[in-house]
């Protein structure tokens, strides 16, 4: 099964490292062309499609992103970034990608697709609201079927280091949703989940976490880690039995080799606790 990536377009006017005068639009081109080329499955657009300005501004990028990711050739699933509800309604977005923007489930034969659409939009200055009202739905979703399951979000719950990213290492409760460790327990508890992708940070990781690959893809349209070309980020993830090979091409390359399989097949041991409280008790053993 392989998978195909874009994330963090950010189409439309300049906005913080965008280059001045680049337009996205031949990169977007040449990603559909690739999926095409290879006989990806689907595609999958992780959000942040556009860089908001105005209501009609807004409109015309979506649209533009819209048309051009719908010249591939097979099924396409997008989600919402916190760019994308600036100034569009769900509904706007709804109307303009052909697709609801609510959470959904699809089967992929032997996984499971699951977009969770929690609230994307950013308050200044606390951040991302806590998935409170979104969370039972996955929960409840992911313990409806064993097959390993991949999550999309824009927002990435890793909880992972954001040192040395330009945006989020002196602001990281914008890089996140509060309750993130709450969220991984959770999913975590139904033995399900395989990986987790996500955007939003504009750069490529790979976290581990009780046996969840959590995964983060460049931004089509970031330069901090190229300066100063743009990243021209896209990925293709191919799934093939137990083993995940993602290759992120453009200007910032990356490949990641993972294991793909239910974290509850091989459950990682509980975390020790604090090292003193060890040696208090083989002290007073």
């Amino acid at each position: 099964m392989k998978i195909a990536i874009i994330t963090d377009i950010h189409h439309g006017p300049k906005s913080h490292t965008k280059q001045t005068g680049w337009d996205g639009m031949a990169t977007m081109e040449t990603f559909v062309e690739h999926a095409n080329a290879i006989g990806a499955d689907l595609l999958l657009d992780l959000g942040d499609h556009i860089s908001d300005t105005d209501h009609v501004t807004d409109v015309r990028a979506a649209t533009e992103v819209a048309n051009t990711l719908a010249q591939f050739r097979g099924p396409r699933y997008h989600v919402l970034g916190n760019h994308d509800v600036t100034n569009l309604s769900i509904a706007d977005n709804e109307a303009i990608f052909g697709q609801s923007m609510a959470s959904q489930v699809f089967d992929l034969g032997a996984a499971r697709l699951i977009l969770w659409q929690p609230d994307v939009s950013i308050g200044l200055p606390g951040g991302f609201a806590p998935t409170t009202d979104a969370l039972p739905w996955l929960i409840e979703t992911l313990s409806a079927d064993s097959k390993p399951a991949i999550i999309a979000t824009h927002v990435p719950l890793s909880g992972h280091s954001q040192i040395g990213n330009f945006y989020f290492e002196n602001n990281y409760q914008y890089s996140t949703y509060p309750d993130h460790a709450a969220v991984r327990r959770a999913v975590e508890a139904t033995g399900n989940a395989a990986m987790w992708l996500s955007g939003h940070v504009h750069w490529n990781t790979v976290t581990p976490v009780a046996g969840i690959q959590h995964v983060t893809i460049q931004s089509m349209s970031e330069r901090f880690t190229t300066s100063p070309a743009a990243a021209n980020a896209f990925a293709v993830l191919d799934i093939n039995n137990d083993i995940a090979d993602l290759a992120v091409h453009g200007n910032d390359p990356f490949q990641a080799r993972l294991a793909f399989r239910r974290s509850g097949d091989r459950p990682w041991l509980k975390p020790m606790g604090p090292f003193a409280e060890s040696l208090a008790e083989l002290e007073n053993a």
